[in-house]
């Protein structure tokens, strides 16, 4: 069982807010949620600050940059930034483990090294996480053993889960 999530001091963003929050998506994602004051809420966690929409967890604020979550990314799909598993890799992938080299089948070509990204299955390019690389796009695809990429959240995860009724 999935241990809850606690977000405190969750609260309505503001019009300064809702700018930051478009201008961070456009830059990691390179896509306008045109988020809106009020729309949105934004909340404090742990280890991020978390945006919220419709009780879901859409996005994380970590180290002052956007970054969708899974349920974010299928409400706003996006074409770049992205690591690709094959179909072997989903079970781990789904279970929480970093994503290995030997797993990955392709790379968004503009991938570096400390970026964060999602990864996505091989077959519908449905996301199945984000998390934050640890070597380049090219070592990617040219590795076969070692970790690639260290997970953060995943589907089925306690962000995953933090709108689900029970």
């Amino acid at each position: 069982m999935v241990k809850d999530l606690v977000v405190k001091k969750r609260r309505p963003i503001n019009k300064k807010e809702a700018k930051l929050i478009n201008e961070g998506i456009i830059y990691s994602h390179g896509i306008n949620i045109s988020a809106k004051a009020g729309e949105y809420e934004k909340g404090i966690s742990e280890n991020f600050d978390v945006l919220i929409l419709g009780g879901n967890i859409i996005a994380l604020i970590m180290e002052d940059k956007i970054h969708l979550t899974v349920r974010g990314l299928l409400i706003h799909p996006v074409n770049q930034g992205w690591v690709q598993v094959d179909m072997g890799a989903v079970p781990f992938v789904c279970n929480g483990a970093n994503v290995m080299s030997a797993g990955i089948n392709s790379v968004s070509p503009e991938i570096v090294k400390d970026q964060y990204v999602w990864i996505r299955e091989e077959n519908h390019h449905k996301p199945l996480g984000i998390g934050r690389t640890i070597i380049d796009a090219e070592t990617m695809l040219n590795s076969q053993k070692g970790k690639a990429v260290r997970l953060i959240h995943y589907i089925g995860d306690r962000i995953w889960a933090f709108g689900e009724k029970r």
